[in-house]
């Protein structure tokens, strides 16, 4: 196994014992922490790895390594894995006394990474016969030891051709990690180079690096991967008008709560907080990713209101609060598409929620989805999927930009509430729309009655 989720998923028929991986990338792309991650992976279900080292000492590949939660001191105190660190060589004479020492320990180890490879490559440019050596001693180390060989390699900057003495064609699997700058802010991906009797039909696979985790990255589902129970799930609205109009939530379903953009006084609230008493109604565990502030966010607003029409209410609320609901701040312009994608995603599996909550999803649309809307909404829809196959409920709030964002967003969703302001009438209306139902339009006068008939509800449960 590689120890990244992504990547088992779509080579796991080319990792038998046996498989030799070639990880290459520019510096600073992540390829020691990716081939240390596939070694502490298969060292920990007992497979013992062997880390071959013509860069940094041992004790500053532990202390590194254990900044993302990989204890190789651990490890190495119940004989499963060995630093094993050779200088760089600048004879070609001595690959022979490598080659040597390397196989006594192929009895021991089944997985062997060497980092970095390339020094090595250098040395069989102009000698034929050496390359040929290197090369079938990985190969047959590999096949006839049936054990698992990674080889990382370095690239140049700004180059993408591998040109390592041919180590790449006799590699069951190349990855090349790569990493560029827009908006000033880094993108990794993971390009799967060769996969040998693997179908890929996923060139580029973007990942991010997670402190205290390692790599992260996530393939969009497939359709037939949904759980096709998943209707069997569901939860009821605060109030009985609502559960009239649109009927029970689906777990898995995506809710799009709009509000103008210049109407947000208190009252145009009121249906983001609805919704939020959804997780609160059925007792749900909750995740809040707030994209606007970290003080007075979509949670405050809903115990001040609360606060103002019953103290006895507010105590019930806000200890309910603070048992279902964490709430997580991002700002969606300090990281790439791809890494907000794959961050959003890894909160998600870190707090196990059954309810999501994105407040103000207006902001990353305005940033990506003005420029790339073809790239944001592929974005969105892969990560809708996901959450729809782990059976999260999503709650994206927003303000409204234009009717193309409004539709996009719209198109993914299963309900929809939004605020609507009319030349006509002086007050608010509020549009519910649920998949297999007409829409209907209500005052917001309604709804706020809806809101308070919970809270009271609530309250009176707990006596």
């Amino acid at each position: 196994m590689l120890g990244v989720e992504s990547l088992d998923h779509i080579l796991g028929r080319v990792l038998d014992p046996g498989a030799l991986i070639l990880v290459a990338g520019n510096p600073g792309a992540g390829k020691t922490l990716l081939a240390s991650t596939i070694c502490y992976a298969n060292a920990s279900r007992g497979i013992p790895c062997l880390y071959v080292s013509l860069q940094e000492t041992r004790e500053v590949f532990f202390r590194h390594m254990k900044d993302f939660n990989m204890d190789f001191s651990e490890l190495e105190s119940r004989d499963l894995f060995k630093y094993y660190r050779v200088p760089i060589i600048i004879d070609p004479e001595l690959i022979n006394t490598l080659i040597n020492e390397l196989s006594a320990y192929s009895s021991k180890y089944k997985v062997f990474v060497v980092d970095s490879f390339t020094p090595l490559s250098y040395l069989t440019e102009k000698n034929s016969e050496v390359r040929a050596i290197l090369q079938n001693f990985f190969y047959n180390l590999a096949k006839l030891e049936k054990s698992l060989i990674v080889l990382v390699a370095e690239i140049p900057i700004g180059k993408e051709s591998l040109d390592l003495g041919g180590v790449e064609f006799v590699s069951d699997i190349v990855l090349l990690l790569k990493q560029h700058v827009e908006r000033g802010l880094v993108t990794r991906f993971v390009e799967v180079r060769k996969a040998r009797e693997a179908p890929i039909s996923i060139g580029e696979i973007p990942f991010k690096i997670v402190e205290k985790v390692g790599i992260r990255s996530f393939l969009p589902p497939q359709l037939e991967e949904l759980p096709p129970t998943i209707r069997e799930v569901n939860y009821e609205y605060p109030c009985r008008e609502l559960n009239e109009i649109l009927g029970p939530v689906n777990a898995g379903s995506v809710i799009y709560v709009v509000m103008p953009a210049d109407a947000r006084s208190t009252e145009t609230y009121i249906p983001g907080l609805v919704s939020l008493s959804l997780a609160l109604k059925n007792k749900l565990k909750t995740l809040v990713i707030d994209y606007v502030r970290q003080t007075h966010t979509l949670v405050d607003t809903l115990t001040e209101y609360v606060a103002r029409k019953s103290l006895k209410s507010y105590e019930v609320i806000k200890k309910l609060v603070s048992e279902l609901i964490t709430v997580d701040y991002v700002n969606p312009a300090t990281m790439s598409l791809e890494e907000l994608y794959t961050y959003e995603i890894e909160l998600v599996r870190l707090h196990q929620p059954k309810i999501l909550v994105i407040n103000r999803v207006d902001i990353p649309s305005r940033i990506y989805g003005v420029e790339k809307p073809e790239k944001y909404f592929t974005y969105l829809w892969n990560q809708s999927l996901w959450f729809r196959k782990h059976g999260v409920t999503v709650i994206r709030t927003s303000t409204y930009i234009n009717k193309e964002s409004y539709m996009q967003n719209a198109s993914i969703s299963d309900v929809i509430v939004r605020i609507l302001k009319t030349k006509k009438e002086p007050g608010l209306k509020i549009y519910l729309w649920t998949e297999r139902r007409n829409p209907k339009i209500i005052d917001l006068q309604a709804l706020n009655k809806c809101f308070d008939e919970f809270i009271y509800g609530l309250c009176s449960e707990r006596q």
